[in-house]
């Protein structure tokens, strides 16, 4: 799944070099398989759960993207992060979990470079992947993916529209059963 999600990020975003910073990261999968797939980027792997960074940072080092790679405990409402100081924001399935996505989103354009994108939102890759992960999903918990729905911020993309709208972001959505839901901005070069 992750091998194609990064493979739609850089297809988006066009990004292969730089600074990446994976937020929510839990174990690392998705900043970690984007360092493998873009030998000239470097990655940061935020967590607000020191359990979940801290496998992210054993998972770099099983990997062997340590020396590429940093994980930081932190918050996506206050990233410990040098203003412009990432060329790329990624995250799946986080979005979902933060409390206030107006704040979240300032924050991630706080620390974009000019020229910098984004690619957040949710998807397992592809339809025929996303039907196999759910069959196993479900089997494992027959009220997946209702829990989930039930945690998340019930945000619409009209709602992500309005607030990027307000900042003055340019932006794009994915928006499909192929390849999920998606939020491509970028902070506007100077």
């Amino acid at each position: 799944m992750y091998e194609v999600i990064v493979s739609d990020i850089i297809d988006c975003t066009k990004k292969t070099s730089g600074r990446m910073l994976d937020l929510g990261c839990g174990g690392g999968h998705l900043g970690l398989t984007m360092l493998k797939s873009a030998k000239d980027m470097t990655g940061i792997l935020l967590d607000s759960n020191p359990e979940a960074a801290a496998i992210a940072d054993q998972r770099a080092g099983e990997w062997g993207l340590r020396s590429r790679s940093f994980t930081v405990v932190g918050d996506v409402h206050q990233i410990p992060l040098p203003d412009g100081s990432i060329d790329l924001a990624i995250s799946r399935g986080s979005i979902m979990f933060w409390k206030d996505t107006g704040k979240a989103f300032s924050e991630i354009l706080r620390v974009l470079a000019p020229g910098g994108r984004t690619f957040i939102g949710s998807g397992m890759g592809n339809k025929e992947l996303g039907e196999e992960i759910t069959r196993k999903m479900k089997k494992m918990n027959p009220d997946w993916p209702d829990c989930v729905h039930r945690s998340s911020n019930g945000h619409t993309m009209e709602d992500y529209r309005a607030i990027l709208t307000k900042f003055g972001a340019q932006f794009e959505f994915i928006n499909n059963k192929n390849q999920g839901k998606w939020i491509i901005f970028c902070k506007k070069s100077s």
